[in-house]
């Protein structure tokens, strides 16, 4: 059994054992060897811990690196920051360039800037800024976003709401409210200037109630569809109410049966 020590602080190139804490704070290249466990873990600069972290609250700032899984009431990282296993939290929020090479779990999950998930997303409400990319799937009750996505796998939320900034993509999304609209922004015209498209893709998208602009799919499936301008669709199956703006191409409609 590990003895419950006092709090740890590790400034400039010092190193230290893991073990159970009061508080852990590393700044500078500091560094710890072994699983942590603490009220409270901040890291700062070019910090890093060989191990788990569980706390109630994780920081994280700067270069830092966790070659670990994280377990925690409240995460913050932000900067140029990795974690090197999965992240459990009621409370994620990432800034900057960070990275999670395993999945998120969270009741609360927040991302400004990019964000890299190396496998799936899971959270009750789910939001973004910049652009954020999961190699596997994402599941939200809420999902709301301002920029770009790339989703390997799955988008499955009940409410899905995107201004696109930047070309997104996911291989299916599901939900029961879709609403996919094109933000008109600096980025976006010199963006088409470069001669980049700013568009949605997805093999399959079906909800219930679907609203799309600027978004390409081979097959939209729902019981009330609006497609507004820059759409390029291959089938859509409605069985209540479709629209198709003028600027957009739907190769077949089908209304189907209730």
């Amino acid at each position: 059994m590990t003895t419950k020590r006092g709090s740890l602080s590790i400034a400039g190139a010092g190193k230290a054992s893991g073990g159970l804490y009061e508080r852990v704070t590393i700044s500078g290249a500091g560094r710890v060897d072994g699983d942590v466990e603490a009220e409270s873990v901040e890291i700062s600069g070019a910090g890093k811990i060989i191990g788990k972290v569980k706390a109630n609250r994780v920081s994280v700032a700067g270069a830092c690196r966790i070659i670990g899984a994280v377990t925690a009431q409240k995460c913050d990282a932000a900067g140029a920051w990795k974690i090197g296993g999965d992240v459990q939290s009621e409370q994620f929020k990432a800034a900057g360039a960070g990275k999670v090479e395993g999945s998120v779990h969270a009741q609360e999950f927040s991302s400004a800037g990019v964000t890299k998930i190396a496998k799936n997303l899971r959270a009750q409400r789910a939001k973004f800024s910049g652009v954020l990319t999961a190699d596997g799937d994402v599941e939200a009750s809420e999902f709301r976003g301002h920029g770009a996505f790339r989703i390997a796998g799955l988008l499955a939320a009940d409410q899905l709401e995107l201004e696109l900034g930047e070309r997104s993509w996911a291989r299916e999304i599901g939900g029961e409210c879709i609403t996919v609209r094109k933000r008109e922004s600096l980025w976006g015209w010199l963006a088409r200037w470069w001669g980049r498209q700013i568009e949605l893709s997805a093999e399959l998208i079906e909800a219930d109630e679907i609203h799309l602009e600027a978004t390409r799919a081979k097959i939209v499936r729902g019981k009330r569809v609006t497609l507004g301008p820059e759409c390029r669709i291959e089938r859509v199956e409605y069985s209540e109410f479709l629209h198709v703006d003028p600027k957009s191409v739907v190769k077949e409609q089908a209304k189907l049966g209730r």
